[in-house]
């Protein structure tokens, strides 16, 4: 396969991760892949060559996960090619996994676990930055997301908990912001409605002046028009 792209990787990894019981998302706090499994939290970064960035970006992934994999194209020659072994060596020495992507002559992948990662240590831990991406990855309801991908737009969980309110106010608006919550809209509704980070919403006084009313405007019909299958997925 010519020309693979950081993102052609992805799906590949993310299934070997998912048959071995991981919940997979992507593009979690600058993690290509992030996968969780009883509390266990791997990252993989996606490359389509084995640089010096991937490397610098898997050592600073290693204070946040307990295990950090490179994954890359396997060389044209395989096994054969002489890069191979000198990345294996380095990988080891770093106490990073190194997982090569191939495919076979009709585009089918194959996985190979070349290196698996020895766990991080404990002196290289950012327990804020772990914590952050622990809770981001079970925020999210679905994986919409693509790691390796630089330019498309990141769903994030906030995002997403917007746009499930979006869906609410268009299918029984204008309501409160309790009224969104006891529909099963997000738990922080309200902050979503009252902040108005996103620029997605209307708001008026009720009828009696205690409370607003909340509508959606265009822009938010517009995201909920290119981001709305997330939501179907959850």
């Amino acid at each position: 396969m010519e020309k693979l792209r950081e993102s052609d990787l992805y799906g590949p990894v993310r299934d070997y991760l998912t048959g071995l019981g991981y919940e997979v998302k992507g593009e979690v706090k600058d993690c290509d892949i992030a996968a969780m499994r009883d509390g266990e939290l791997i990252v993989v970064e996606l490359k389509r060559g084995f640089t010096l960035e991937l490397v610098y970006q898997a050592l600073d992934r290693q204070r946040v996960a307990d295990g950090v994999y490179v994954a890359v194209p396997l060389p044209k020659r395989g096994y054969m090619s002489p890069q191979v072994r000198d990345m294996q060596s380095l990988c080891r020495r770093l106490e990073l996994g190194l997982i090569f992507v191939g495919f076979t002559s009709r585009g089918f992948p194959q996985i190979d676990v070349a290196v698996h990662p020895k766990e991080a240590s404990a002196p290289r831990r950012d327990k804020k930055r772990r914590l952050a991406v622990i809770r981001e990855h079970e925020a999210r309801t679905g994986s919409v997301n693509t790691g390796g991908v630089s330019r498309k737009k990141i769903l994030t969980a906030y995002k997403e908990q917007a746009l499930l309110t979006v869906r609410l106010l268009q299918e029984n608006g204008p309501l409160r912001a309790e009224d969104v919550k006891k529909l099963g809209g997000p738990p922080n509704a309200g902050t979503i409605l009252g902040r108005n980070v996103l620029g997605w919403f209307d708001r008026e006084m009720e009828e009696g002046g205690r409370r607003y009313l909340y509508r959606p405007n265009a822009k938010a019909l517009a995201a909920l028009e290119e981001y709305g299958e997330v939501l179907e997925r959850g």
